[in-house]
């Protein structure tokens, strides 16, 4: 998930019976040059407590003012400063814009799993290099003390603290990074006998905070674009004569959207080079003005503005969908696909439907589905028709060739356990599965094809969709469709994950990403439907049109798109955003004809 505008990490430390044993590793984001001020509210959430505690001290603030202070002694360009407040905890960590040390038995509303000590809530503004807010929420039912040298290290609340305030500065855990450093080290992951600030977490402070941040420039700014809807533009600039210019640990590079009409900007979230932004297919609704930034730890660097500007094309109601296709898992398991579609009109409609399992693996596709069955279901939920064994076995076997030669389908070998139905279906909801007589699972390629003899205006494919198991390789979700016509029509293309949960569905794929596809050009990609914002009004009112289900999670993509007449593919993934695990589960991509 990439958030709307401040982006929120959370480290915890974690008690361990080891510790996990090179360098210090970074969150990602450091404090602007000056002051980190601290509010110490230890001492009014704290649990009844007889001072003084084993070291000393007479308050639980004055154990975190101490640690600050160990801390400022190896910093440079920033350094805590600290004040005390006896209010009562509130605020919002993510954007209050206070940073304050307390006790609680809950971490803002989420518990404390049960090893966790305490945690380290850090934002930064627009997921870029500088630190806005970082809260420490400290586990109130430990049994707390504060001392040196070893014993029960898991309730001194001094190193927790210093491993805490770590975390406030930007350092992570160097046991945890990407590869795992083996390193002694106060901020390692599992609290330890280690009591004081070892030469890796001092010189992680001093990377961060002795460094100097360098100015950057932008020498080549973005130039402003008149486009017609569906050509492409690009944006490009350079920094230091760089393209794209090179972003390190203290400098990232963001484009800035403002639309028609609106007034302000927002930091747009996709996944481009840094040094330019490209609309391969330009729409409606990238017209608006970008702006690059620079942010630093200390600054914000801006270009010109440049404004792309797009031309609207003349849309065509005589132009329609007239075929799906979707490959992804089939079967009996749970994670059988099924493909939707809707008749529309008050005419019947020929429709061929198509499982291609063992014919696939003459495309080179591995585990493929040997014995692929179709069965067709109404609204209702009762079946309409099922396929038989063998396709070309079928009492209208002619049929079956015509009406696949008439849609340009390829060929099935004779003799082959590859499935077809060809149904005449009046205006309605449709629903079709692969089912397997044998109990297998398998690479399947679903087809549904407007497949009457003379094309009808006044019946057609107002809709399509497709729900199935999304991972990688030959069991990522692949929809294909059609646009035949005279001209341009406009489509609502979405990718369903967690709001199937509504529908009873579990395993549901997280932060879903939509991708389109002419051919292997890249038309379009979207992450979260909410960004930019500027567009939900057109997405809200594009949902109620065409009757989609409302989403009730923001990081389900969705886009409007006029699309002249071809052969277009959307692509189901789960968004990785740089991590090494693959996200996997259950979505429902749909395609709609917006009337």
């Amino acid at each position: 998930m990439r958030p709307p505008s401040l982006l929120l990490r959370l480290a915890a430390l974690a008690v361990a019976s080891a510790v996990a044993v090179h360098a210090y590793d970074k969150l990602g984001s450091t404090w602007p040059s000056g002051n980190i001020p601290m509010r110490l509210q230890l001492d009014v959430s704290a649990p009844a407590t007889s001072f003084p505690l084993l070291d000393g001290s007479t308050s639980w603030n004055s154990v975190a003012a101490g640690a600050l202070t160990t801390w400022n002694a190896n910093l440079a360009r920033s350094k805590f400063t600290s004040t005390t407040s006896s209010a009562s905890v509130a605020g919002n960590q993510s954007d209050d814009g206070v940073t304050q040390v307390f006790f609680a038995n809950n971490i803002y509303g989420t518990a404390f799993d049960s090893r966790t000590l305490a945690v380290t809530l850090v934002t930064s503004l627009d997921n870029s290099v500088r630190t806005t807010e970082a809260d420490v929420v400290v586990k109130r039912t430990v049994g707390w003390n504060s001392y040196r040298g070893t014993g029960l290290a898991e309730t001194d609340l001094r190193r927790v603290l210093l491993h805490e305030f770590g975390h406030v500065l930007g350092l992570a855990h160097p046991d945890q990074a990407k590869p795992a450093q083996q390193v002694s080290a106060l901020m390692n992951s599992t609290i330890s006998n280690l009591d004081a600030l070892t030469s890796d977490d001092l010189a992680g402070a001093a990377y961060l905070y002795n460094t100097p941040v360098s100015v950057r420039t932008i020498t080549t700014q973005p130039a402003s674009q008149t486009v017609t809807a569906g050509s492409s533009a690009t944006l490009t600039l350079a920094v230091d004569g760089q393209t794209p210019p090179v972003p390190d640990d203290f400098h990232s590079f963001h484009w800035y959207f403002k639309a028609k009409g609106a007034t302000d900007y927002e930091a747009l979230f996709t996944l481009i080079d840094p040094g330019t932004l490209p609309f391969p297919f330009a729409q409606l609704d990238d017209a608006g003005e970008y702006q690059f930034r620079i942010l630093t730890p200390d600054a914000t660097i801006s270009s010109t503005v440049a404004t792309l500007t797009v031309n609207p094309v003349t849309v065509t109601a005589a132009t329609r969908l007239s075929n799906l296709s979707t490959r992804g898992i089939g079967g009996t398991s749970d994670r059988t696909m099924i493909v939707g579609f809707v008749v529309t009109g008050t005419r019947d409609k020929s429709i061929l439907l198509r499982a291609a399992g063992p014919a696939l693996a003459g495309f080179g596709v591995a585990d493929t589905l040997a014995d692929p069955q179709l069965v067709l279901k109404d609204s209702t939920g009762a079946t309409v028709a099922t396929s038989g064994a063998i396709w070309d076995q079928s009492p209208n076997v002619a049929e079956l060739r015509a009406a696949s030669d008439r849609v340009g389908a390829f060929a099935f070998a004779a003799g082959s356990r590859d499935a077809v139905l060809l149904p005449t279906l009046a205006p309605g909801a449709y629903t079709v599965t692969t089912a397997s007589p044998g109990k297998a699972t398998g690479t399947v390629l679903i087809e549904a094809y407007d497949a009457d003899v003379a094309p009808d205006s006044t019946s057609h494919l107002a809709n399509v969709s497709t729900r199935g198991y999304v991972t990688t390789g030959t069991d990522t979700l692949i929809a294909g469709f059609t646009v035949a016509g005279p001209g341009p029509r406009s489509y609502l293309i979405r990718l369903a994950g967690d709001t199937l949960k509504a529908f009873g569905i579990t395993g549901t794929l997280d932060d879903p990403f939509l991708t389109l596809y002419a051919g292997s050009t890249l038309l379009r990609e979207k992450d979260d439907w909410d960004s930019p914002a500027t567009s939900q009004p057109a997405l809200r009112t594009a949902f109620a049109q065409v009757g989609a289900f409302t989403f009730a999670d923001r990081q389900e993509p969705a886009m409007i798109v006029t699309l002249p007449p071809g052969s277009y593919t959307a692509k189901a993934t789960g968004l990785t955003n740089g991590g090494s695990s693959i996200p996997s589960g259950h979505a429902l991509i749909e395609i709609y004809e917006i009337p």
